[in-house]
């Protein structure tokens, strides 16, 4: 699977990946404030309205887990990984 760079800002870059039928964001944050975070939501909004489709996020650290809520998305199931590891998915819809 690769994952493709739909929005490029000098605090961060977002991405998506298409597997298992289903959008995944990844995402690279350089610099996270209340303005950031704004712009980054709104692009969030506009990147799901052009995809019509809830996007999904895979966890391993807390820190991440805060970060997706914080943005919209919210828990939807455990999984267990190619490395045997179980992993949260998070959800997000409009």
């Amino acid at each position: 699977m690769v994952k493709f760079p739909v929005v490029q800002r000098p605090e961060y870059i977002m991405y998506l990946e298409y597997a298992h039928d289903m959008f995944w964001l990844h995402a690279d944050v350089f610099k996270w404030t209340a303005a950031v975070k704004k712009d980054f939501v709104r692009n969030l909004d506009r990147l799901q309205d052009l995809i019509n489709s809830p996007i999904y996020g895979m966890v391993d650290n807390s820190k991440l887990g805060k970060f997706g809520k914080s943005i919209g998305f919210v828990f939807h199931s455990l999984v267990r990984g190619n490395d045997n590891n179980v992993y949260e998915v998070y959800s997000r819809s409009l």
